[in-house]
């Protein structure tokens, strides 16, 4: 529940998306990825703005770079919790 708040409130995925983080270890994954591209686009983006002395753009795409970081984040302790968890079971099998 503490990682699906965590998303929610950083509001880059959507609920279906974060619902199936939470529930697959294989959306966690591919997730990470996406959120990583993400990441890049807008650092990339704020760079062309800023660039183009478009100030404000930059600081929106900068931000929402940083949102995405965020998520990325969220994700990979997702990710370190649903292998835990799998150790575990695969321990009482």
């Amino acid at each position: 529940m503490r990682y699906q708040a965590e998303l929610e409130n950083l509001t880059t995925l959507d609920a279906l998306a974060i619902t199936r983080a939470c529930s697959s270890p294989e959306a966690v994954m591919e997730l990470i990825d996406e959120a990583v591209d993400e990441c890049i686009e807008f650092d990339e983006l704020g760079d062309e703005h800023l660039a183009a002395g478009e100030h404000e753009h930059a600081a929106f795409c900068r931000q929402e770079a940083a949102a995405w970081r965020a998520t990325a984040a969220v994700l990979r302790s997702l990710a370190r919790s649903h292998a835990r968890t799998e150790r575990r079971t695969a321990g009482v099998a």
